[in-house]
């Protein structure tokens, strides 16, 4: 599902099966044969008690949903046997996994730092070292190179040590710059605890956050992923979470005095999560309260946190916006008549949609998103023809945007400190051009290249890049990222990749990860389909609700066309999606697993029914406008049409390797390993297939936190899509 939410919010900014007790009636999972040169690995078989259901008329038999209950301790035990059973396969691929990750590594950049970002009298940036697997934050005073003169602010390798996992998921910065306040997690479920500190002395003054464990497990907080200061510099707004994981309640505590923390605001809707934000002119707080498709917005004085919250236009069914303020006039980026968005203009004295003036909407094929206003420009990020844009508006309501050398790329705004400022910071990358770092001069209109990282290993012009479009049965064109090798002979083993939903979409950024599979001939591709945000607001819309087929439609249609295309070898193609992206794997091998030869679900979101029935796991209630309530019959008959776990097939499927998270909050572990279970059950699997299911014990929906770690998951992947593909030799 989503990963929206809970996101680090920097400024710049992982195997026996365990003896348990079998209750009466049931097997305790098999133990798993190794592998020990002539042995073949023996499945693990998850006993079945089947649970029935019977909705709108129809029965619904779900015979693992045991697997849910992580404190029954065969569960874990069958997890785990998963686990030692995916080893003893790949086994075999052990060497050239190793060769892999050590591809991978040799393109980190060991030693980097940053671009520094100013606010106020200091720099604020970050530096990893050569071993290392998480960033140190650091400032310097503003100008001052004398590393002498360098302060750590935060460094997440001393705070991780001895935890198998870590993350931070919200920093926040005082605005008097004396004190950080951030959030970590240390089991990868996202439920955190609150860390205040003072940046010169690096002295802990404050920690808070109900702390709660199961045996043997890492501590786990009820904190969300959202902190901000007000402009005194003690009064520390956070979010807190309900059972089902929503950021429920915005709280207001000064660190010092942590039990008297105030409640502020609570959202009693489930549909609606919080968050909260400091205006760039350091004037303002904002509140958001957003559902899926929308939005309501409260602010107060930054100087006054105590003061009243005012609303700026009460909340209505399908209208969405934010807003940013400049000196007394309020920029507005809405939905409101306008399914693409548009720019208006009102008052922070008269906030509200009676007072919307109208500044500007984008022309046809382009589409607006994200808000940034500084003293003298507005700056709005968004889509023209497929790839991100930036617009830049003077006080003359004049505007322009830029041009970007790539046929596909990704850009953002990287953010800015100083309102005054007469620049922002871009971010940009290509699948050939790594991370590059740009600031703009807003009335000069030229870009100063701050940085772009030097990939060791890595030539450009060994690559090509292209930007094709399939067209499709129903008369859209889905657009397709594609890069190879320019040596590489076609039709080549393809990769292909893909996401669609939720509007965002699946930009064509730089991943030196892609590089072992691009140097041995394999060609990379995103299929950019509908339920992506890659075309705007009616892209999304296409692909959502009762229209989720054409996601799928889209990307077969994006496989097929490749082939036909010359691009891909047919009986080769691997493919890839996580989250929602999984749940487009799943529908896609169920409906034409004849052909993809390889398949990764990662994190996959494929029990959609029972999922989508129940409110109190997170993100559901929140979801029911992305997928729809299978408790009303008509939404339940298009969701039970796609639902990967509730249509597994008598038939063959392709070569699957399913990525799961002990500790996900977005996507339980119990998803991917009762879909595993039931396709071990059903499907008539050749001899040599290989299903397989690997869970991380100690993270959540992102897989391993560390730098490192990460690499050998990513080599794992990598590994067992080469050897299945055929193409093993670079």
């Amino acid at each position: 599902m989503n990963w929206r939410g809970s996101v680090a919010a920097t400024w710049v900014c992982a195997l026996g099966v365990v003896a348990c007790r079998t209750p009466p009636g049931s097997a305790a999972p098999p133990a798993v044969v190794a592998d020990d040169g002539g042995a073949t690995p023996t499945a693990p078989v998850a006993p079945r008690e089947p649970v029935t259901t019977t909705l709108h008329g129809t029965t619904l038999v779900d015979p693992y949903a045991w697997l849910r209950d992580r404190d029954d301790p065969r569960v874990r035990a069958y997890v785990e046997a998963e686990n030692r059973y995916a080893e003893a396969v790949l086994a075999p691929t052990k060497a050239l996994r190793e060769t892999v990750l050590g591809e991978l590594r040799a393109r980190i950049i060991a030693d980097d730092t940053s671009v520094p970002v100013p606010w106020g009298d200091w720099e604020y940036f970050e530096r990893i070292a050569d071993g290392q697997e998480y960033d140190v934050s650091l400032r310097r005073p503003k100008g001052d190179l004398d590393p002498a003169h360098e302060q750590v602010v935060l460094d997440a390798n001393a705070r991780a040590a001895g935890h198998e996992h870590y993350s931070v998921g919200a920093v926040a910065i005082s605005p008097d710059h004396r004190r950080i306040a951030w959030t970590e997690d240390l089991r990868g479920d996202e439920r955190y605890r609150v860390f205040v500190a003072d940046i010169a002395t690096g002295a802990l003054q404050a920690q808070f956050g109900a702390e709660t464990a199961r045996e043997g497990e890492p501590a786990t907080g009820d904190i969300g992923g959202e902190l901000e200061w007000a402009n005194d510099g003690h009064t520390l707004f956070y979010t807190r979470l309900d059972e089902a994981h929503r950021d429920h309640q915005i709280w207001r505590v000064d660190p010092a005095q942590p039990e008297r923390a105030t409640l502020v605001f609570e959202e009693a809707d489930a549909q609606f999560s919080l968050s909260i934000w400091r205006s760039l002119d350091d004037a303002w707080l904002f509140v958001a309260s957003s559902s899926q498709i929308t939005s309501e917005v409260r602010f107060v004085p930054a100087g006054r946190p105590s003061a009243p919250w005012r609303v700026v236009e009460p909340r209505r069914k399908g209208i969405e916006y934010q807003v940013a303020p400049q000196g007394d006039a309020l920029y507005v980026l809405t939905n409101d008549g306008a399914p693409e968005f548009a720019l208006k203009r009102a008052s922070l004295r008269k906030p509200g949609r009676a007072h919307w003036r109208p500044v500007a909407q984008p022309d046809p094929g382009a589409s607006f998103g994200g808000l940034e206003v500084l003293a003298d420009h507005v700056v709005v990020s968004g889509r023209e023809g497929g790839l991100p844009q930036v617009w830049i508006f003077d006080r003359k309501g004049e505007h322009h945007t830029i041009a970007w050398p790539d046929v596909a790329h990704d850009a953002s705004v990287g953010g800015a400190h100083d309102y005054r400022s007469h620049s922002i910071r871009l971010r940009y990358s290509s699948p050939v051009t790594p991370d590059t770092v740009f600031d703009y001069d807003l009335a000069t209109r030229k870009l100063e290249l701050r940085k772009r990282d030097a990939v060791p290993q890595f030539e450009p012009s060994r690559y090509e890049l292209t930007r094709l479009e399939a067209p499709t049965p129903d008369g859209v064109r889905v657009p397709i990222t594609l890069v190879r090798r320019r040596d590489a002979p076609r039709p080549a083993p393809l990769y292909l990749q893909g996401y669609g939903a939720y509007g965002s979409p699946y930009e064509a950024s730089f991943d030196d990860t892609a590089l072992p599979l691009l140097d041995r001939g394999v060609a990379v591709a995103i299929a950019h389909v509908r339920g992506g945000g890659e075309l705007g607001r009616a892209w999304y819309e296409a692909g959502k609700l009762a229209a989720k087929h054409n996601t799928f439609d889209d990307f077969v249609t994006a496989a097929e066309f490749l082939v036909e295309h010359g691009d891909a070898a047919r009986g080769r193609i691997a493919i890839e999606g996580g989250s929602a992206g999984g749940l487009l794997i799943g529908a896609v091998v169920t409906r034409h697993p004849e052909l993809f030869r390889v398949a990764i679900a990662d994190v996959p979101f494929v029990d959609v029914i029972n999922t989508m029935r129940d409110a109190s796991l997170p993100l559901t209630a929140g979801e029911w406008d992305e997928w729809g309530n299978p408790e009303l019959a008509e939404q339940f008959a298009w969701m039970m049409a796609y639902s990967p776990y509730d249509n597994v097939r008598a038939q063959r499927y392709p070569d699957m390797l399913v990525l799961a998270g002990w500790n996900d909050p977005r996507v339980g572990y119990w998803e991917p390993a009762k879909w595993v279970a039931k396709l071990r059950a059903q499907a008539q699997q050749p001899a040599g297939s290989q299903l397989l299911l690997h869970t991380e014990m100690d993270a959540g929906h992102s897989g391993a936190s560390g730098r490192y770690a990460a690499l050998e998951e990513r080599a794992l992947i990598e590994a067992f899509v080469l050897d299945r593909l055929g193409s093993t030799s670079p």
